[in-house]
């Protein structure tokens, strides 16, 4: 299998649209334009059991949380998914870079807790996909030898240098 970053195009095909799109976003904060036209056209989707991303009211819910709860790192911050084990994924208001929060952490104290992956929403897909893909391979293949291992780690990192390493789940050791 050859490991290859999907077109927006391909990803779209992915995703469920929802019913009705969301024409007024104001209830969003002006976050980078590929998130905002995901939340606004599609459902909340788990792509891989380590990538759950909120649908619009889902989002809504999980931020006005943040917000009642957290207020100063909702002023940095916006949650937009979660992982299987109780990690969370965010956007950075100000730069729109995706971030990992490990819930190991406890309470959210401060910025430097967040891991940034230096990608933004549309890579975060494109990654996201990939490792779907890899985790289709895993489940079909009993001999991990006969996975390019080599090959999905460059393609990950073909999106952002070393995007493999601070990916903050490991698949393959």
């Amino acid at each position: 299998m050859n490991f290859k970053k999907l077109s927006k195009q391909e990803i779209e095909g992915r995703l469920n649209k929802r019913k009705a799109e969301i024409k007024n976003t104001n209830k969003l904060p002006p976050l980078n334009t590929p998130y905002l036209s995901f939340i606004s056209k599609y459902e909340g989707v788990e792509i891989t059991p380590d990538i759950k991303i909120f649908g619009y009211e889902e989002a809504l819910k999980e931020n006005r949380y943040l917000a009642a709860n957290y207020p100063v790192i909702s002023q940095i911050v916006w949650m937009i998914g979660i992982t299987g084990q109780g990690d969370e994924w965010f956007i950075h208001k100000n730069n729109s870079n995706i971030l990992f929060y490990d819930h190991d952490q406890g309470e959210y104290s401060d910025i430097t807790q967040f891991v940034s992956l230096n990608i933004e929403f549309f890579d975060f897909l494109q990654m996201a996909f990939l490792y779907q893909d890899l985790e289709n391979l895993l489940d079909k293949e009993d001999n991990i030898d006969k996975i390019p291992i080599n090959t999905f780690i460059t393609t990950i990192n073909s999106i952002y240098p070393n995007l493999y390493e601070l990916y903050p789940f490991r698949y393959l050791e």
